[in-house]
C-alpha cells in the first residue's frame, strides 16, 4: 500500500479494539506494508487546540519511549523528548477559527463528563509506526474511545463514530525525510522483545498546540481530573 498523510492509520480499526494483541498485530501489519516513510514535518499545521492526555509524568511511559528509542537508527527520526509525550484525543479546533465562547461551552461540557470518569488503565506495546513517525500501540480502546466520543459531541461533532477516524497510539519518533521504511520495521520487530508498559491514565487535557525546532509543544489551557477508583 502506498504512504498516506490520513490521520486515521491504520485504516481498518482491530478485530478487538480493546485486546492487546488484536490490537498491536493490527498496527503492526498495517506499517509492515507501507512502501515509504514520510516526512512528518510536510503535513499542514496551524496552532490549534487539542484534547490530550499528556505522559511527561508517566515514569514507565518515558522509561519505555527511551528504551525503543535505543534500537531505532540514528538518521532520519526526530525523537520525542519525555516531556512530550502524549496521546492525541482530539484536536477541537484552530485557534484562529474557535470563538471564546464556543471554547467555554465546550470546556464545561468536558469537565462535567471529566467527573463521572473513572481513572483507567492502558497498555502501551511497542513498537509499530505509520508513514510518518514510530509509535506504541495502545490497549483497551474503550476507554478512549469514550473520551474521543465525548470530546466530539462537546465540540460540535456528535454522531460521529470513533472506530471510524480515532485510532489511539503514542508516538516517540517523528519521520524527518522521505525514506525507505525498511530500516525502521526492522527496528519496530526488535523493539517488540521489550515488554510492554501499563500506565493509569488520571487526567485529560486542553492545550494550545504549536510546532516548534522539529517538536510539539503546547500551553496547557485546562486539566480535567477524572473522578473514582481507577478500574
Amino acid at each position: 500500500m502506498g504512504a498516506s498523510y490520513s490521520s486515521t492509520f491504520p485504516t481498518r480499526p482491530p478485530t478487538d479494539p480493546d485486546d492487546p494483541t488484536s490490537v498491536a498485530r493490527n498496527d503492526q501489519a498495517a506499517f509492515e506494508q507501507i512502501d515509504q516513510m514520510l516526512c512528518h514535518w510536510d503535513r499542514p499545521h496551524r496552532r490549534s487546540y487539542h484534547w490530550m492526555i499528556a505522559l511527561d509524568g508517566e515514569p514507565h511511559a518515558v522509561e519505555l519511549s527511551q528504551r525503543c528509542q535505543a534500537v531505532l537508527p540514528e538518521d532520519g527520526l526526530d525523537r520525542i523528548p519525555p516531556e512530550s509525550l502524549h496521546l492525541t484525543v482530539r484536536r477541537f479546533g484552530y485557534v484562529d477559527e474557535v470563538q471564546v465562547g464556543t471554547l467555554d461551552n465546550a470546556v464545561a461540557t468536558v469537565r462535567e463528563h471529566c467527573r463521572t470518569t473513572s481513572p483507567f488503565h492502558v497498555r502501551l506495546l511497542p513498537l509499530a509506526g505509520s508513514p510518518g513517525a514510530l509509535r506504541f500501540s495502545v490497549a483497551p480502546w474503550s476507554p478512549l474511545l469514550s473520551l474521543y466520543h465525548a470530546v466530539s459531541a462537546a465540540s460540535g461533532y456528535d454522531g460521529v463514530d470513533p472506530l471510524s477516524l480515532y485510532r489511539p497510539h503514542v508516538g516517540i519518533a517523528y519521520s524527518n525525510r522521505v525514506q525507505p521504511p525498511d530500516p525502521f520495521i526492522a527496528a519496530a520487530r526488535e523493539a517488540r522483545s521489550v515488554p510492554s508498559a501499563e500506565i493509569v491514565i488520571t487526567e485529560l487535557r486542553l492545550v494550545d498546540l504549536y510546532r516548534a525546532d522539529h517538536q510539539y509543544r503546547w500551553r496547557v489551557l485546562e486539566r480535567f481530573s477524572f473522578a473514582g477508583e481507577p478500574h
